[in-house]
């Protein structure tokens, strides 16, 4: 366990939009060079394993561009940049020929939740969701294979938030708080956490000014305090969160007197 103060900085769309677009051209590049070395391989390394590698890697690309876009998306940008991209890189596999005709299709997921394959849900239940989900067919024709692989991609994720305040003096109230984050289901770190608290119809920062305090438990568990003059009963939080992938979501919750 630690037990960190961190400085709240401003949040800046348009860069991690632009990091976004650049994650999308690292991975194609990785791409490039791995079948590159893959094509420089001797004819006698067993077939088999060289393909097991091959649909490897397209399946971890295909998990790197939905994460990518999933940031771009949960950023500001369209929810098209995920067809955009991955059609992008369905170009690139269907130009390589080590293998054969390689062929790879995509259906973003459009359900109640999810639109062209993106779900956003940044309400006020106390849990925020940004999600990213498609369907995968890949399919390998050649002299020396013949494979046909489905699969899908889903990209998730969550946090939780909670909370509580006892009074000071006056108007003012400690606010305690625990947040939890999950990707994909699974405990995950943050890379920056902003929150702010609403007074009187607006939503105000919390810094350092507050006695902000947020202990990270390395197990994605975050205990927050801080400080404010609320003349309300209630109080209003609102946390902003980017994991470590760049993807943003946020929540919101009311805390009662403890």
């Amino acid at each position: 366990m630690r037990s960190c103060r961190k400085k709240l900085r401003a949040n800046s769309s348009g860069q991690l939009l632009i990091v976004a677009a650049l994650a999308i051209a690292v991975l194609i590049s990785s791409t490039t060079i791995y079948v590159y070395e893959l094509s420089k391989e001797t004819k006698s390394e067993n077939t088999y394993s060289s393909i097991n590698d091959f649909i490897f890697a397209l399946k971890q690309n295909t998990r790197n561009t939905v994460i990518s876009s999933l940031a771009n998306v949960s950023n500001g940008g369209e929810r098209s940049v995920l067809a955009n991209n991955l059609n992008e890189l369905a170009q690139f596999f269907r130009s390589l020929t080590h293998f054969g005709i390689i062929n790879l299709a995509f259906t973003p997921v459009n359900d109640s939740n999810y639109d062209a394959g993106i779900w956003l849900s940044w309400n006020t239940s106390s849990i925020g969701v940004s999600s990213a989900y498609a369907n995968f067919m890949a399919k390998i024709q050649g002299m020396t294979a013949n494979i046909a692989l489905s699969y899908a991609v889903n990209i998730t994720t969550t946090i939780t938030i909670s909370g509580y305040y006892t009074k000071l003096v006056g108007e003012e109230k400690l606010v305690n708080l625990t947040c939890n984050v999950y990707n994909e289901e699974k405990p995950a770190l943050v890379e920056n956490m902003t929150l702010f608290y609403e007074r009187l119809g607006s939503w105000i920062p919390v810094d350092s000014s507050n006695n902000l305090s947020i202990t990270d438990y390395g197990n994605g568990t975050y205990t927050i305090s801080f400080t404010a003059a609320i003349p309300s009963n209630t109080v209003q939080v609102s946390t902003h969160v980017y994991d470590l992938r760049g993807i943003f979501v946020l929540a919101n919750t009311t805390c009662y007197e403890a």
